[in-house]
C-alpha cells in the first residue's frame, strides 16, 4: 500500500485503542495488501469513516456526496 499524503498531527492513543488498531492490522494482513504500519491503519480507517459519513465520495460514485446528516434530516411537510 503506498501513501501519499500530508503528515498532520502526531496522535496519542490509549492502550485499549492501541490494542485494537492492532487487531485491525493483524486482520487485514493479507496478501496481497501487505503489513500496513499504524499511521496507514489510522488512514483507512479515517477514510472509511468519512466515506460512511458522506464526507468523501464512494469509489465507485466519485460525484454524490449527501453527508450524513443532512440523509438523516427529516422532510418538512
Amino acid at each position: 500500500m503506498v501513501t501519499v499524503g500530508v503528515k498532520m498531527a502526531r496522535l496519542e492513543v490509549d492502550e485499549a485503542l492501541l490494542e485494537g488498531l492492532d487487531r485491525f492490522i493483524y486482520d487485514r494482513d493479507r496478501p496481497p495488501r501487505g503489513h500496513m504500519t499504524r499511521d496507514e491503519a489510522v488512514s483507512v480507517i479515517i477514510r472509511d469513516w468519512l466515506m460512511s459519513q458522506g464526507y468523501v465520495p464512494l469509489p465507485d460514485d466519485p460525484d454524490k456526496i449527501t453527508t450524513a446528516f443532512d440523509a438523516a434530516e427529516v422532510p418538512k411537510a
